[in-house]
């Protein structure tokens, strides 16, 4: 994408799409961005559909099932683990707890799903560490979406073709109002024993490291 088309088409998307075929998806933990943005994603796109979901409730479960034509099976954990509809998805999406990413990246691997791991994939490194190696023989994804996006591509190619000098500094910001958003105070994401030690650093910091990263190269 050269510089004119990008600020001519700032959103636009420059990566090939499926030419045929569904992938069909089991969503792994029934929060807010769940509901709210990946599986009204995949009623938007002619390409994924979400057929199966996955929770700690199975009246939460089957009270999305209801709500979604595509959806035909909900289902438990421990049903999930148990390989229950394992023949109705292609993929996992998985947006439960981060210390609960592990057990579910497994089970995936077990049926030979491929996955798209919210991040961070898990609460330490060790843990991270064991997801991968548990997914080696699938696909993996983390979804961090930072490095697809055309902004974050072109200021890639700007820096790396001395566009603007030589970086010394880099300056950051993510943030948001977790207590407006979620005010319940025993929400996961106060737990260290469920998100991890990192707390926002690893929740939202993230952005702003791995762009960093990315675009310094």
């Amino acid at each position: 994408m050269d510089l004119r088309t990008y600020f001519d088409e700032f959103t636009a998307k420059d990566w090939p799409k499926p030419d045929e075929g569904t992938v069909r998806f089991a969503m792994v933990g029934l929060g807010r961005w769940t509901l709210h943005h990946a599986v009204p994603a995949t009623n938007e796109l002619d390409h994924l559909e979400t057929t199966t979901v996955v929770s700690s409730s199975t009246e939460k479960a089957q009270g999305v099932a209801d709500r979604h034509e595509t959806i035909d099976h909900a289902l438990t954990y421990d049903e999930f683990q148990d390989g229950a509809a394992a023949e109705a998805y292609d993929a996992v999406y998985i947006a439960t707890p981060n210390a609960l990413h592990l057990p579910h990246v497994e089970t995936a691997a077990e049926y030979d799903k491929a996955v798209l791991c919210e991040k961070p994939i898990e609460a330490n490194v060790e843990r991270a560490e064991a997801l991968v190696e548990a997914a080696s023989d699938i696909h993996l994804a983390v979804e961090y979406r930072m490095h697809v996006q055309p902004a974050a591509r072109m200021m890639r190619e700007l820096v790396a073709d001395g566009f603007i000098g030589d970086v010394t500094h880099v300056h950051g910001n993510m943030s948001q109002r977790l207590m407006e958003i979620n005010p319940d105070p025993d929400q996961w994401r106060l737990d260290p024993d469920l998100a991890g030690a990192g707390g926002s650093v690893t929740d939202l910091g993230v952005y702003s490291i791995n762009t960093t990263r990315y675009v310094l190269g």
